[in-house]
């Protein structure tokens, strides 16, 4: 699913993702970070995904249907309650779970810190 091999996954300059026909091509839904960030066991990955949702809401504060993988300010719904409310759970589990990556910084400098994969 996160491969070339899937039509709907796309890699750009902000983030990486899954996406749909009905959003349009390049779109990625945040959603599918979330979730990756749900089943992961990495906190590196874990960590990035925090950082590409950090870094595509588009200074909005909120997580979106999807965002041009280029491009965040380029995104649809400016609230969507569905993604929103799991990302709200993602911090949730993260904060039982694995507290101290909350502690971190994920603007986009935070990978000079030792956030980077």
């Amino acid at each position: 699913m996160l491969s070339s091999a899937n039509p709907y996954f796309f890699k750009g300059s902000t983030a990486e993702g899954i996406g749909g026909p009905h959003v349009g091509l390049d779109m990625i839904w945040p959603l599918s970070i979330i979730i990756r960030a749900l089943t992961s066991s990495e906190e590196s990955e874990i960590c990035q995904c925090l950082r590409w949702l950090r870094n595509t809401d588009a200074e909005t504060g909120f997580v979106h249907e999807a965002f041009h993988k280029n491009n965040p300010a380029q995104f649809t719904r400016p609230w969507f309650a569905w993604a929103n409310s799991l990302f709200a759970e993602l911090i949730l589990r993260l904060s039982e779970e694995r507290p101290q990556l909350l502690k971190l910084d994920f603007e986009e400098k935070a990978g000079r810190r030792g956030l980077d994969k």
